[in-house]
C-alpha cells in the first residue's frame, strides 16, 4: 500500500509541473502573461482589429515576436526586455497565422517558449 501511495504522489507531482502548455484563449482583446520560460497561453485567437497584451510576469526578461519578423513586442514597448509588470499591446488588422516566441527562451521554429496566434474569425 505504501509503495502505491508514493507512486501516485510522484505521478501527481510530475503532472503538476507541466504548466498550461497548449492552453488557449480567444477574444477581441486578450491578455497573455509571460512567466519564466512559458506563455500563459500558447494558442491565441483574435478577430481582425483585436489586440494581444503581453505582460511580463516572471523574474526573467521576456518578449514576444513573430517567427516571420512581421511584429514584435519591442516595436510597441521600446525594448526586447520586458520585466515583471511591463505591458506591450499589439493590435492586428490583417488576417494571418503566426508562430511567436520569446527570443530569450524559445526559437522561431516554435521550440521552447513559443505559441501560435490566429487573426481572423474566432468561431
Amino acid at each position: 500500500m505504501r509503495k502505491t501511495s508514493l507512486g501516485l504522489v510522484g505521478l501527481l507531482l510530475l503532472a503538476s509541473c507541466g504548466g498550461d502548455e497548449g492552453a488557449s484563449i480567444s477574444g477581441d482583446d486578450v491578455v497573455v502573461e509571460m512567466f519564466d520560460n512559458r506563455y500563459e497561453f500558447t494558442e491565441i485567437r483574435i478577430p481582425v482589429g483585436g489586440s494581444v497584451t503581453f505582460v511580463g510576469a516572471g523574474r526573467n526578461p521576456h518578449n514576444a515576436m513573430a517567427a516571420d519578423g512581421s511584429w514584435s513586442t519591442e516595436s510597441v514597448f521600446g525594448s526586447l526586455e520586458q520585466g515583471e509588470g511591463d505591458e506591450a499591446v499589439l493590435e492586428f488588422d490583417t488576417v494571418g497565422e503566426y508562430v511567436f516566441y520569446c527570443s530569450f527562451h524559445g526559437s522561431a521554429t516554435g521550440q521552447g517558449m513559443a505559441g501560435t496566434l490566429s487573426v481572423g474569425p474566432t468561431s
